[in-house]
C-alpha cells in the first residue's frame, strides 16, 4: 500500500509539473532505515514515505526543500543519533517549464511549435482573434514560466499584469529603433539573441535560445566564446579578490590559484579564506575549494568562483587560459611569463610591460594609482604603506617572533595603543596605534619572524573592513578594462 501512494503520488506530481524531490537511500552503516526508504518531498515542506525518521531524515527533508528552490540534484549523507550513517540521493524534479504567447500571428505559430517541442506546457492568449484563447491570470505564472508579445494589441491589454507576474522571462517582439522606450531593465526587448532572424521560424529560434539562457542562467555566448573567456587569477589575496570579483560580475569565468598556507591579512574581504573553509562570499561573489582542474567548470556551471591550490601554477598550461593575471603581489616575478596566454597582465611591482607580461597596473597610492602600464614598469616598492590619517609605517604589524600565533582580538575589533592583540608563544603582540583591527593572518598560523600580520586602521569604527577597498576596487576596474578591450578587439577581428 505505501509503495502503491509513493508511485502515485510521484505520478501526480510529475504530471502536474510540482516541484518535488525523491529521496533514496544509497547506502547505510548501522541500524536505521530499511534498504527500501524513499521519500518525496515536495516545496512546501509536505511529504509522501519515509526514511526510518530520526534526525538523519529531518536533515534530508530540509536539504532536499532546499535543493528544490536551485533545482539541483545531489548525493548526501548524514548521521542519525547512535544508529550509524545513511546515504541518500536527492533527486530533484523540477516544476514543468510553461511560456505564454501573446498574439496569434506566424512567429507566435512558430514559437508554439519550438516551444512545445522542448517540452514546454505552452499557452496561446489572443484577445483580438478567434484562434487564440483570451484568458490570462498573473496567479498562474511562477518562477518557471516565460512570456512573450508578438504583437501591440494583446501586450496594451496584458502587459501591466505580466510585469507584476513572477515570470522569469518577458520578452517583447519589436524594432531595435524603439529599444529605449522600454525603460524597465527586466524585459528583453527586441526578445531574441542576434543571429540576424528574418522568417518567423528564425525568430522562433532566436527568442527560445534567449529563454533557455535565462532560465539556466548562462551567457548565451558560443561554446567556443565561453571557453574563451576563461581567465586565470594568481592569487586569491584582498587585491586579487577585487579583481576577481570584478571579472566575475562582468561575465567571465574565473579560475583563482592558491598556495596551501594563504597569509592574507584582510581575510575579510579575501576569497583565499577557501583554502581553509572550502568556500567564501565577497560581495555576493562565490568562492570554492576545489581539488583538481577536472571540477574547474563544473563550479562555474554552479555559478561559483573555482579555487585550486596550485603553487607552482601547472594548471596553467594545462587549461589554457584566454587571459592569465598576476595578482599575488609578491613585489617580484615569481615565474610569470608573456607566453602563457594570449592576454597577460600582472599587478605591481617586479614586471616589466612588453617583457614579463603585456600589461602592468599600478598598485602604489598616489596619482598613478590603477594606471595601465603597457610599455615599462610600475613603481618600484618602497616598504613604507600608503598614508592614513598621517599613520604609514605604523598600520603595519609584523611578527616580533617566530612561531605558532595565537589571535586575542578578531578583524573589526576598535583596539588602543599598546593593546595585545595576539600571542606567538610567549611573545605579546601589541599595536602602536588605535584605530580598527582591519586585517590579522589566521589564528594557528605559524608566521616566520618580520612576516606581515596585521593593519590597522587610524579612522577607527569609520574604517570599512567588510567590503573591498577603494584601492582594490581601482586596480580592479583599470584590470576589466583591458580585459573588456582585448575581447572585443578579438570580436571585430573575427567578424
Amino acid at each position: 500500500m505505501q509503495s502503491t501512494k509513493f508511485f502515485s503520488q510521484a505520478a501526480i506530481a510529475e504530471e502536474e509539473g510540482l516541484s518535488s524531490a525523491i529521496i533514496t537511500l544509497l547506502k547505510k552503516d548501522g541500524i536505521g532505515a530499511r534498504r527500501t526508504s524513499r521519500m518525496i518531498v515536495f516545496e512546501d515542506g509536505s511529504t509522501v514515505g519515509t526514511l526510518g525518521g530520526g534526525d538523519a531524515e529531518r536533515e534530508a527533508v530540509k536539504d532536499a526543500i532546499e535543493l528544490i528552490k536551485i533545482g539541483k540534484s545531489e548525493i548526501r549523507s548524514y548521521s542519525n543519533h547512535n544508529s550509524g550513517t545513511l546515504t541518500f540521493m536527492i533527486d530533484v524534479l523540477s516544476r514543468k517549464k510553461s511560456v505564454y504567447i501573446f498574439g496569434s500571428g506566424h512567429v507566435s505559430r512558430a514559437l508554439k511549435e519550438v516551444f512545445s517541442f522542448l517540452g514546454f506546457s505552452v499557452n496561446v492568449v489572443d484577445a483580438f482573434f478567434s484562434e487564440g484563447d483570451d484568458d490570462f491570470n498573473s496567479d498562474d505564472v511562477d518562477s518557471s514560466t516565460a512570456i512573450i508579445f508578438t504583437d501591440h494589441k494583446n501586450r496594451e491589454k496584458f502587459y501591466s499584469a505580466a510585469v507584476d507576474s513572477d515570470a522569469f522571462y518577458i520578452g517583447l517582439l519589436g524594432s531595435r529603433s524603439k529599444r529605449h522606450d522600454i525603460k524597465d531593465k527586466r524585459i528583453f526587448y527586441p526578445a531574441g539573441l542576434d543571429i540576424l532572424s528574418e522568417t518567423p521560424e528564425e525568430c522562433a529560434v532566436s527568442i527560445a535560445s534567449e529563454v533557455l539562457a535565462v532560465l539556466n542562467k548562462k551567457s548565451a555566448l558560443s561554446i567556443k566564446d565561453e571557453r574563451r573567456r576563461f581567465i586565470i587569477v594568481k592569487g586569491a589575496g584582498d587585491l586579487a579578490t577585487a579583481v576577481i570579483v570584478r571579472l566575475a560580475k562582468a561575465g567571465y569565468n574565473v579560475l583563482a590559484l592558491e598556495t596551501e598556507k594563504p597569509s592574507v591579512i584582510r581575510r575579510t574581504v579575501s576569497l583565499a579564506e577557501a583554502v581553509y573553509d572550502g568556500e567564501a562570499e565577497v560581495e555576493g561573489v562565490k568562492a570554492r575549494l576545489i581539488k583538481d582542474t577536472s571540477s574547474v567548470f563544473e563550479a562555474f556551471d554552479d555559478g561559483c568562483v573555482p579555487i585550486l591550490v596550485d603553487e607552482k601554477a601547472e594548471s596553467v598550461k594545462a587549461l589554457q587560459p584566454e587571459v592569465l593575471i598576476d595578482a599575488i603581489i609578491a613585489k617580484r616575478n615569481l615565474g610569470t611569463s608573456i607566453d602563457d596566454a594570449p592576454l597577460t597582465i600582472a599587478l605591481g611591482p617586479g614586471f616589466s610591460a612588453k617583457v614579463d607580461c603585456d600589461y602592468v597596473i599600478e598598485t602604489k597610492r598616489g596619482h598613478n594609482l590603477a594606471k595601465i602600464i603597457e610599455e615599462g614598469r610600475a613603481e618600484e616598492n618602497t616598504g613604507i604603506p600608503g598614508d592614513i590619517l598621517g599613520y604609514s609605517k605604523e598600520r603595519v604589524i609584523h611578527s616580533p617572533s617566530s612561531g605558532v600565533i595565537k589571535n586575542i582580538k578578531k578583524i573589526g575589533d576598535i583596539v588602543q595603543q599598546g593593546d595585545v592583540i595576539a600571542n606567538i608563544g610567549d611573545v605579546e603582540v601589541k599595536v602602536s596605534i588605535s584605530g580598527m583591527l582591519r586585517g590579522l593572518i589566521k589564528d594557528g598560523y605559524k608566521v616566520e619572524k618580520g612576516l606581515k600580520i596585521a593593519d590597522i586602521d587610524p579612522r577607527g569604527d569609520k574604517a570599512e573592513y567588510l567590503s573591498i577597498s577603494d584601492k582594490a576596487r581601482a586596480i580592479a576596474g583599470s584590470v576589466l578594462e583591458v580585459v573588456d578591450a582585448y575581447y572585443y578587439n578579438c570580436r571585430i577581428a573575427e567578424l
